[in-house]
This record gives C-alpha cells, structure tokens and sequence, in this order.
C-alpha cells in the first residue's frame, strides 16, 4: 500500500471515523491522490463498521 494509505488505515486502527473525518484530517492531500489511497484500503479488505457508521480496522478475531 502507498503511504498515505498506510496513514489511513494507522487512524483507523487507532479510533473509529467517519469517511468525512478522514478526507477533513487530509485536506492537503489532493483529491485524486486521497481516492486512489482510500481504494487501496477499500481493496485490501481491511474495513468494517461500527454502529455509528464510523469505518474501522476489523481485527482477525472479528
């Protein structure tokens, strides 16, 4: 995965958020850059939800 992918599934993995979240705490990043690195974490098949909608990191027990 690139880095900023990697950096995205790090704030996942340490709290729970929303899409909105994410795109707000890397609004330095160009758009395209940012969608091409949220569909590498889309595709690895890391994401799960929690009731709140927020995206997390799903651990190997979930």
């Amino acid at each position: 995965m690139s880095p900023l992918a990697d950096a995205l599934v790090a704030e996942l993995r340490a709290a729970p958020r929303h899409f909105g979240e994410l795109v707000e705490a890397h609004m330095d990043t160009p758009w395209r850059d940012f969608l091409r690195a949220w569909g590498e974490v889309r595709a690895a098949d890391l994401l799960a939800r929690d009731d709140a909608g927020r995206y997390l990191i799903r651990t190997e027990a979930a």
